[in-house]
């Protein structure tokens, strides 16, 4: 399985976007499916959609084993601050 941390560094030392989902985050294995169907119907080669799907699986196990981890996500008050509001 691909390394998801050096994924994430080498974005950020290039500064490419990432986009990042926690196994805490309770949306986590229905977002992952989603990719992965997006993937497979448009071709992504078979050792990517096989990679995914240990990502997913990996997940759903951290999710059976630390339920009590297991939220839907927010953002935290600093978080909101910094958020720009798209009404203003």
């Amino acid at each position: 399985m691909k390394d998801q941390k050096a994924i994430l560094l080498k974005c950020l030392k290039n500064d490419e976007p990432a986009f990042v989902i926690a196994g805490h985050d309770a949306f986590a294995v229905a977002t992952m499916e989603a990719y992965l169907k997006i993937a497979t119907e448009n071709g992504a080669d078979r050792p990517f959609l096989e990679d995914i799907q240990l990502v997913i699986d990996e997940m759903r196990l951290f999710q059976k084993q630390e339920a009590h981890k297991i939220r839907i996500p927010s953002l935290k008050e600093d978080e909101k601050r910094k958020t720009p509001n798209p009404n203003q």
